[in-house]
């Protein structure tokens, strides 16, 4: 095989969950079959890198820096923000159509054994958009598994504390374990209908 295809190979099979044949028939596919898409694939990466940002307020997907299109839209419930690890959450959640409020994106969850601390997830500013943004409920919709918990009762203890703010916790069909990412809407929807009191 040709140095190009195995650097193309090794570059494919960094992306999450691509295997050494996966990654190896992509790599066929754009290299030789279709090289057309190949190039409009790579322009469609180069303009992603150059445009995508987190959003300002939420920290979810935008563009240029911007406010992103949930953050600015009106009809949206500001006084409830739904707490995620990732971007890709919102978009899991929206699926789901279960949710009017608005987001917060931590950036990860509590990890000691990672080294992933309060200071190294979006925590300071959650508790700043709390007091600007009058919110009333903060909704945690973080992974079921040991992390996840230690994230939400650091948020209790140490974001909202005393503050006169309803915590409530997604429930009803999420496996202990498992992400947002990887649930189907109608989960998801059982999930945010069925939240609880944290």
């Amino acid at each position: 095989m040709s140095e190009s295809f195995e650097n193309l190979k090794s570059a494919l099979r960094k992306l999450p969950g691509t295997g050494i044949k996966s990654a190896e028939r992509m790599a066929l596919h754009l290299a030789l079959e279709n090289q057309s898409d190949a190039r409009d694939l790579a322009g469609a990466i180069i303009r992603a890198i150059d445009k995508i940002t987190p959003c300002p307020i939420c920290g979810g997907l935008s563009e240029d820096g911007e406010i992103c299109d949930i953050c600015k839209n009106p009809a949206r419930d500001g006084v409830s923000i739904c707490v995620v690890e990732r971007a890709s959450d919102i978009d899991a959640i929206e699926k789901s159509g279960a949710w009017r409020g608005k987001y917060h994106v931590l950036g990860g969850k509590l990890s000691p054994i990672k080294r992933i601390g309060a200071d190294s997830l979006n925590m300071a500013s959650l508790a700043r958009r709390i007091e600007s943004e009058s919110v009333e409920e903060i909704m945690l919709a973080l992974s079921n598994d040991i992390e996840g918990k230690a994230t939400c009762l650091f948020i209790q203890e140490h974001i909202v504390g005393n503050r006169p703010v309803r915590l409530t916790r997604i429930g009803f069909g999420l496996p202990s374990g498992s992400q947002l990412g990887f649930a189907d809407s109608e989960t998801i929807k059982n999930a945010l209908d069925s939240r609880k009191t944290f």
